[in-house]
């Protein structure tokens, strides 16, 4: 079955406002050099596709769950790491049926850290915790660190 990013992406709140022009713009606009650019675009598009392909499967299966994960960025100092408001829903779950499901997918803002991941029944935690609509941040158009913008993304992304 082949995925519709496009349609996805339509739904989804942040990806909504997101194409690779708004990127590109916006790295070209606080000075990041073209080869930065470059690597950075070939790393949103593929973590854009990632994300979008657990919300798909989240879609398709209804029975499962979503819980939330925290990616790492290897160099980062700590005042750049995920914020506190998804540091907080770390391991935080939600049932794929829940009718807000797509609301409260991160990534909340380009640069979140957050990330979903479906898990079955069977991998729930004994104590899960359940995410609450206002437990999440509202999907803004870029995370206040900005550490996308000063990454070296041409030499540490192959």
């Amino acid at each position: 079955m082949t995925i519709d990013y496009t349609k996805l992406s339509n739904a989804h709140p942040l990806f909504s406002r997101l194409s690779g022009q708004v990127l590109w713009v916006l790295m070209e606009e606080h000075g990041v050099s073209e080869a930065d650019i470059d690597a950075f675009m070939d790393h949103a598009m593929q973590w854009r596709e990632a994300h979008l392909t657990v919300m798909h499967d989240l879609l398709e299966h209804p029975e499962q769950y979503m819980q939330i994960t925290i990616d790492t960025v290897e160099g980062l100092p700590q005042e750049q790491h995920a914020c506190a408001t998804c540091e907080n829903l770390r391991g935080k779950v939600l049932p794929a049926s829940h009718p807000d499901l797509i609301a409260m997918l991160p990534p909340y803002s380009l640069g979140c850290r957050a990330r979903a991941r479906m898990i079955t029944k069977d991998e729930l935690p004994d104590d899960a915790v359940e995410i609450q609509p206002n437990d999440c941040p509202a999907h803004n158009f870029m995370c206040n660190s900005g550490w996308f913008l000063t990454y070296p993304w041409a030499k540490n992304v192959s």
